[in-house]
């Protein structure tokens, strides 16, 4: 892989773009691979275009970072059009190597900041929802580093928006406690909770701030979806995927794939 942040993103942008494979590069590079990773991610963005609506946090379950040999969270854009109500049908080839995961979504009334307490960021959520987020892969095999997957938009696909919940104190206490089943075609598939997101998802919030520059700060009236409470399970054309939620958010979000 090059070194220049610019050929990078224009391969990873033009893989994007294309739903085709490229190699990941980015075993050693130096000194700060992470942050040439987020230098690419920028640039892809640049390429792409498109309205901010939120950001997505990954890899918050660390059940499965021994799964993509990675060792921690990331983070990545969701766009207008990449955010989807759940009554629309999703085209599985408009990803490369989809997999969907059962996400809680959080919606900002106010904009956390770095020295937020816990109890403070909640206190800038407006709502909760369930939610699938269909992510994909331009790495042969779903095989990459860290890095790879920060260059290539945090993974993101899309986002399957279920309905929205008000974010009273009640609900928010119990955001860590939801549990969820995930169902393929009517059928249980695993279960999770809602702490297998970095502890609950106020806690993936919570470090999602700290990890942001100042340029890609939250914003007042954006989404946060807060990572996977299962594995990601492959998706394909005509299967139809549900989430039971049960807890403080009782209801489900589903998708079909075309």
């Amino acid at each position: 892989m090059t070194d220049d942040p610019d050929l990078r993103a224009e391969e990873v942008a033009a893989a994007l773009a294309a739903q085709k494979q490229i190699a990941p590069g980015f075993e050693g590079i130096s000194p700060q691979p992470l942050e040439h990773a987020y230098a690419i991610a920028g640039r892809v963005r640049n390429r792409r275009g498109g309205r901010r609506v939120g950001l997505k946090v990954g890899f918050t379950n660390r059940a499965i970072w021994p799964v993509y040999s990675v060792d921690r969270p990331i983070w990545g854009v969701v766009y207008s059009e990449t955010l989807i109500e759940q009554d629309q049908a999703v085209e599985a080839s408009r990803f490369s190597l989809p997999r969907i995961e059962p996400e809680i979504v959080l919606g900002l009334s106010c904009a956390p900041e770095p020295h937020m307490s816990l109890a403070e960021c909640a206190d800038c959520v407006d709502w909760i929802a369930p939610g699938f987020e269909v992510v994909q892969s331009i790495y042969p095999d779903w095989k990459f580093s860290v890095a790879d997957a920060i260059a290539a938009q945090g993974m993101h696909g899309c986002l399957v928006l279920g309905e929205k919940v008000s974010a009273s104190p009640k609900v928010l206490a119990g955001l860590s406690a939801i549990p969820v089943d995930l169902m393929k075609n009517g059928h249980s598939v695993e279960t999770g909770v809602g702490a297998n997101a970095l502890d609950g998802p106020l806690h993936v919030l919570h470090h999602l701030v700290s990890l942001l520059p100042s340029s890609d700060a939250l914003q007042a009236g954006e989404i946060v979806t807060t990572g996977t409470l299962t594995d990601a399970w492959a998706v394909a054309a005509g299967e139809s995927w549900s989430a039971q939620f049960g807890g403080v958010m009782k209801g489900a979000v589903t998708v079909q794939f075309t």
